[in-house]
């Protein structure tokens, strides 16, 4: 579509409608996931509930009701951790960038903002990220400086919620079909729907043999999560400067959960409410450099 006007109108459309068509997919893309993890995932965990679980221990009894209410406790943190850290986003509520560049800064020409060190601009999202981690679709958010630790909770309650329901799958599986889980029937697990087709597994059989590899998919995801996570805190990277190959805020480990996760990280996993500070404010931060100037100092 072209602008009726000056060229420069005729430019500008032009340039707008390709951030647009580049932008379409990943916001379709960030609508899916979001869906997933709200809709899907949620009637996932009701169905484990009171059909899986309840195969071993009847519903409403004890046994089930604690089981039930430490699975709950799980996904209670998973989806607060997932709202506060869309609430507060990866540049928390009131940050407000200088007007001028300062030293270490520099100017972004895609949102036109003066960005601090470790920040980077996020072209699904439009705007400069501080420490900028990465854009995480299951919420149409970025995750950088002050909702890492919300990111990194919600992950750590969803493999802790879907590895107990892991087992329950496999020992409900393995009780469906015939003779049990053997080698022979391996194939059968990894390729549940040519097994049905070709009538080695019955209707009843394919759904529990791909409820257990949905369910096993989802903690291989959350595994994926985390390793990555905990990969880059080793480091002292997020996962841009991972790929930019930045080393410069390796502090040590405990040290780098600290900058990245706040004061009380080993806590932060219980509850999304226990606060945890972070020692910067997302403009500035401590390098390697400087840690070993100040220890030389002293």
């Amino acid at each position: 579509m072209k602008l009726h006007g000056s060229f420069g109108d005729e430019y500008e459309d032009n340039d707008l409608n390709k951030k647009l068509y580049r932008l379409i997919p990943s916001q379709t893309q960030d609508i899916i996931a979001t869906a997933l993890l709200l809709v899907v995932l949620p009637l996932g965990v009701l169905l484990h509930l009171f059909y899986v679980l309840s195969t071993w221990f009847p519903a409403f009894g004890e046994a089930w009701v604690i089981r039930t209410s430490i699975l709950l406790f799980f996904a209670f943190n998973l989806y607060s951790n997932w709202f506060f850290m869309v609430r507060v986003g990866p540049s928390g509520r009131n940050t407000i960038l200088p007007n001028v560049v300062k030293a270490g800064f520099r100017y972004c020409h895609a949102c036109h903002t003066n960005a601090p060190p470790r920040a980077h601009h996020c072209p699904v999202c439009d705007v400069c990220v501080l420490r900028r981690d990465h854009h995480c679709s299951f919420g149409a958010v970025c995750v950088g400086h002050f909702n890492q630790r919300y990111f990194v909770a919600a992950a750590i309650n969803l493999w802790l919620l879907v590895a107990p329901l892991v087992s329950y799958d496999w020992s409900l599986m393995s009780s469906k079909l015939d003779g049990g889980i053997t080698a022979g029937r391996f194939w059968q697990i990894m390729l549940p729907h040519v097994a049905f087709i070709t009538r080695f597994l019955t209707w009843s059989q394919f759904i529990h043999v791909v409820l257990f590899v949905f369910t096993f998919t989802v903690l291989m995801f959350a595994t994926y999560l985390l390793a990555a996570q905990i990969f880059c805190l080793v480091k002292g990277q997020t996962r841009v400067e991972y790929l930019m190959d930045i080393h410069a805020y390796q502090l040590g480990f405990l040290e780098n959960l600290r900058q990245s996760l706040g004061a009380r990280w080993p806590f932060i996993a219980l509850s999304c409410f226990i606060p945890s500070p972070l020692p910067s404010n997302g403009m500035s931060f401590a390098t390697r450099e400087l840690e070993s100037f100040n220890s030389k100092d002293l």
